[in-house]
């Protein structure tokens, strides 16, 4: 499948920064953060946050300047009967400021993403590009996308369908409102400045309203970016130790059953989320590896729910523990996720508590250790 022109861009700036140095080997796994790390992570982290808000702040400006200075003067006299001619020539000024600091402070905050998102990777002893196994390609294209803020594909992977039960009105619904939120809330902003300051006082300063707003979203939104990039590049160690953790402690030899249904877990875990995280492929790619057939609608939650209810019972602890570990895998444990996690309980006839499966997800998203204990506690 061939990458969007933005994602390619992005792999290949990620590259020219690894090219510049390997990352720094540690003594311990790369989900795993010691004290230094976490020093280090959080300054990459504020610095990223920091740039952010400021590049906001000054494209904001740039606008409400040239606003006030440039093109305000081109309405005359009295701007509220300025006529179409005029008007027109304002908005044109104002348009075009606006593109030019826009275009200007996303290039950089891309590029400034990229470059964040990777000394976080370094820093972690991750190898985006390394030398000798070709599957890790796949965590350099989701850091990429998690450094542009581009959603994870919602194709089908390996028989997997992440909308199999999303509903198609919802999701259009949620895109429009998240693209929309940035302007309608700048919107809002200005109204209430209206309300508040008099019309002498909203000529002078209503243009700046967006200078501490567009700062703030930035800010939020790298905090974001940062945050989702620590998880993707802690969760496929840590999904491959969980996992590693669960099979060892089952009692015997999985039965082929038992090994088909815990692929079918993290499907419908990946059906649940909606989202085909990286981490989720991951681990989805690492146990489909150990089982040898490929049964027919593994994303069907029914089925697996089914199948699970009729395994033995030291099967059914092992799929508990796996769909546990897939559910938290991405840093998150959504509403969809928990009803998933409590019907496959219940099938098992066990109680819904998910207090352990929430204490994984804490450690998990915090860099702290993770012991055999908190997979035994999972089931």
């Amino acid at each position: 499948m061939t990458e969007p022109l933005l994602v390619r861009i992005g792999l290949r700036t990620l590259r020219g920064f690894a090219e510049k140095g390997r990352p720094a080997a540690g003594a311990d796994a790369i989900h795993l953060l010691n004290a230094e790390e976490r020093k280090t992570l959080r300054r990459i982290e504020r610095g990223a946050i920091v740039r952010a808000a400021i590049a906001g702040a000054l494209s904001s400006l740039v606008a409400a300047v040239v606003e006030l200075e440039i093109a305000r003067p081109l309405l005359g006299a009295r701007p509220r009967y300025a006529t179409f001619g005029e008007q027109a020539r304002f908005y044109a000024v104002v348009g075009a400021a606006t593109v030019i600091a826009s275009a200007i402070e996303i290039g950089f905050l891309y590029w400034d993403g990229l470059r964040s998102v990777h000394r976080l990777a370094h820093e972690a002893g991750l190898d985006l590009f390394p030398e000798t196994e070709d599957d890790d390609r796949a965590i350099a294209t989701a850091m990429a996308r998690a450094a542009l803020e581009l959603p994870n594909p919602n194709a089908s992977v390996f028989g997997v369908n992440p909308r199999r039960e999303a509903s198609r009105l919802r999701l259009l619904v949620a895109s429009l409102v998240y693209k929309a939120k940035i302007s309608v809330t700048n919107f809002m902003m200005k109204m209430l400045v209206r309300r508040m300051l008099g019309r002498a006082a909203v000529r002078s300063w209503l243009p700046f309203v967006a200078v501490p707003f567009t700062a703030l979203w930035n800010a939020y939104i790298c905090r974001r970016i940062m945050h989702e990039a620590r998880i993707r590049a802690m969760g496929p160690s840590a999904a491959k130790e969980l996992v590693g953790f669960a099979l060892a402690m089952h009692e015997g030899t999985p039965s082929d059953e038992a090994l088909a249904c815990t692929v079918r877990a993290v499907a419908s875990s990946i059906v649940r989320t909606e989202d085909l995280h990286p981490n989720l492929v991951a681990l989805f790619r690492d146990l489909a590896g150990r089982e040898a057939r490929t049964d027919d609608d593994v994303d069907d939650t029914r089925t697996f729910l089914a199948r699970l209810a009729a395994l033995a019972l030291a099967d059914q602890t092992l799929v508990l523990r796996v769909l546990s570990i897939a559910s938290v895998i991405d840093g998150r444990l959504t509403k969809n996720e928990r009803r998933l996690l409590t019907e496959a309980r219940t099938a098992c006839g066990k109680d819904a508590d998910l207090a352990a499966v929430e204490a994984l997800r804490a450690a998990f998203v915090a860099g702290d250790p993770l012991p055999p204990s908190l997979v035994t506690a999972l089931a």
